[in-house]
């Protein structure tokens, strides 16, 4: 049974904690939707100052909405577009301190103004992307992206 916790300490702790919590969620667990299923609620009890988290699936060259905490979201974001998007063809994290400075933001939710897509990535390619988004801009900062990567790369292990 899983018990919200009163995450202690600095974030550095509070993030091992959370990697420690989903390790124990995915452990002997096979399905992809229920690990992500997962691992997006626990980002969701965890991150403070946030308004969605979730995952997008990469399906024949477009991303597509996977498990996700919040409101209803876009569907479908071809590669290259959008954060999202941009994350993916790149293979690599983008941390967007104002998305609507960002060329070609796709606008899902009006309250977002910050950002942070990390890749999820087997086998050198992308299968999709983590994506986190917050009503306060500058709200992730480089430890957030460390950790962040540090948790997609322990769920990928479950994936």
């Amino acid at each position: 049974m899983f018990h919200v916790e009163k995450y202690q300490g600095n974030k550095s702790e509070q993030y091992h904690l959370v990697i420690k919590q989903l390790k124990a969620l995915a452990e002997g667990e096979e399905d992809k939707i229920a690990n992500l299923s997962n691992a997006s609620a626990l980002l969701n009890q965890f991150l403070e100052d946030i308004n969605w988290v979730g995952f997008y699936l990469l399906k024949e060259a477009q991303l597509v909405l996977g498990p996700f905490q919040g409101l209803p979201a876009c569907v479908r974001i071809p590669l290259g577009r959008g954060v999202c998007g941009t994350a993916a063809a790149k293979k690599e994290t983008l941390r967007i301190a104002d998305v609507h400075q960002f060329p070609g933001h796709i606008a899902c939710d009006a309250a977002s103004n910050s950002e942070i897509v990390v890749p999820l990535i087997s086998e050198g390619n992308v299968i999709g992307v983590l994506d986190i988004d917050s009503p306060l801009k500058n709200r992730f900062n480089e430890e957030d992206q460390v950790f962040l990567e540090e948790f997609v790369d322990t769920l990928m292990e479950y994936l």
